[in-house]
């Protein structure tokens, strides 16, 4: 019974030995086909669009906060106006980019 009880307790005491002695599988590389490029180019399009219109709204923001604290001098509401004018146009060209850009995967996938 002693024997029987070192054995499997050696066993288990060698269970780490004997699974570090597998061969490792080579990890799965991320990258397998023209699809997945696509896919990851559509993800990194998707992150800049994000950042982007963060960065657009933070300037819509700024333009407000120059509106208000100003107190009606003109040439620094003319610059408030510039800079929510600028914000506005660029969000503009973002989202006809986006519409293109969809437009044209669907013309190309049919």
């Amino acid at each position: 019974m002693k024997k029987i009880l070192g054995s499997i307790l050696l066993g288990i005491g060698l269970l780490p030995v004997y699974v570090l002695a597998q061969e490792p599988t080579p990890p799965a590389s991320p990258i397998n086909s023209f699809e997945d490029i696509v896919g990851l180019l559509n993800k990194a399009i998707q992150w800049m669009y994000t950042i982007f219109f963060i960065v657009a709204v933070g300037y819509i923001l700024w333009a407000a906060y120059d509106f208000l604290t100003f107190g009606g001098e003109p040439k620094k509401v003319e610059d408030a106006k510039s800079k929510l004018k600028y914000a506005v146009i660029a969000i503009v060209v973002a989202l006809v980019a986006t519409g293109v850009s969809s437009i044209v995967a669907s013309i190309l996938t049919q």
